[in-house]
């Protein structure tokens, strides 16, 4: 081979070698940002997953009433306690439509570069439950009715409470297999007495989960409790204020289960009651909201019910019920159901990526 022919062919040598290794580092560089991108994906569709774990978690806990307490106002917020891992905050858009946003909390320092972070959003609403109640009074055995009983199942507003609208249809006074009545006992709805077993409402099952407060049986006395101004959601004996909605408590309307028997010795509340077991009242008491008792409720003390009270028995002592008055009010009722109903998304663009952090 003639030295032009070796030149020329060393020429090529050396060409193919640079555009070998052109291409060797070209494929090099793709390689490694498609490594990157699919790791930049994998920790976005873990973080994805997470934050919607975190996000049905913090969903299971939230109640209108509980947000309506602690954000008052269009765009109050409040931050929730969503472990060590995450971040997040509620915020109130409209008094019907919130706003759940969940962050993981990246680390700090050098690795924080190589976090990928996703910030989710929920638009949230209240999704109350109904119940059918069939008479203001729905006892599952006999009842004896003495001196002093008021039951009315017609439609009435409690005083004080100015979001109620104009009174609906009535239900039935009393409801139960057999209803004696003796004395000054003044029985009116539609009809005053309805002469059968009513049917179970299903409160338990539907609600006891989503409880404000759980107590254990005992013995209560209960009344509003404030922190200056404010209305104290801590105290376990604080059940709201149907004093009217202009009271610090009167938009208050917990949810209370009580497993075990219970017995009052006076107070105020509203709000739907639970108990899991028998209820005695020896003190001047006064409910507005549900009162649902398994058990049999034993009164002896003045008791006054604006809602609907259901219980298995109702007897006062050994002898018939006195000293009770039972007014049913779809208001209360509806407005105890909303402040327990949890709230769920949106049918409508339920979630949305708010932010993604490579």
């Amino acid at each position: 081979m003639s030295k032009p022919d070796r030149g020329a062919a060393l020429v090529l040598v050396l060409w193919g070698l640079v555009v070998g290794g052109a291409l060797l580092t070209l494929v090099t560089i793709l390689a490694v940002q498609e490594q990157r991108a699919a790791g930049a994906q994998r920790r976005e569709e873990r973080g994805l997953v997470g934050a919607e774990r975190v996000g049905a978690e913090l969903l299971a806990g939230l109640t209108a009433g509980a947000l309506h307490d602690n954000l008052p106002r269009t765009f109050d917020s409040l931050s929730l306690d969503a472990g060590g891992d995450w971040s997040a905050l509620v915020r109130r858009l409209t008094p019907e439509v919130v706003l759940l946003e969940v962050t993981p909390r990246l680390p700090v320092g050098p690795a924080s570069r190589e976090a990928a972070g996703v910030r989710l959003g929920w638009l949230l609403g209240p999704r109350p439950d109904s119940v059918s109640p069939v008479a203001a009074v729905s006892v599952g055995g006999s009842v004896s009715l003495g001196d002093g009983v008021v039951i009315s199942g017609a439609d009435e507003a409690p005083p004080g409470v100015d979001s109620c609208p104009f009174p609906d249809s009535g239900i039935a006074g009393i409801a139960a297999p057999s209803v004696v009545v003796s004395g000054s006992v003044q029985l009116q709805g539609s009809p005053p007495e309805l002469l059968q077993t009513p049917g179970d409402l299903g409160v338990f099952d539907r609600f006891g989960e989503r409880a404000t407060l759980v107590l254990p049986g005992g013995t209560y006395t209960t009344s509003p409790a404030t922190v200056g101004t404010s209305c104290d959601l801590r105290r376990s004996t604080n059940w709201g204020d149907p004093g009217g909605t202009a009271t610090p408590c009167g938009g208050y309307l917990p949810l209370v289960r009580v497993d075990g028997d219970l017995t009052l010795s006076g107070g105020l509340g509203q709000g739907i009651l639970l108990v899991n077991g028998d209820l005695r009242i020896t003190g001047p008491f006064t409910f507005h909201g549900m009162m649902i008792v398994k058990g049999g409720v034993d009164i002896t003390a003045p008791t006054d019910v604006r809602g609907i009270l259901a219980a298995a028995e109702l007897r006062s002592g050994t002898g018939p019920v006195t000293q009770l008055k039972v007014h049913y009010s779809k208001c209360m009722i509806s407005n105890s159901l909303y402040s327990s109903a949890p709230l769920s998304p949106l049918s409508s663009r339920a979630w949305i990526p708010l932010f993604q952090a490579p």
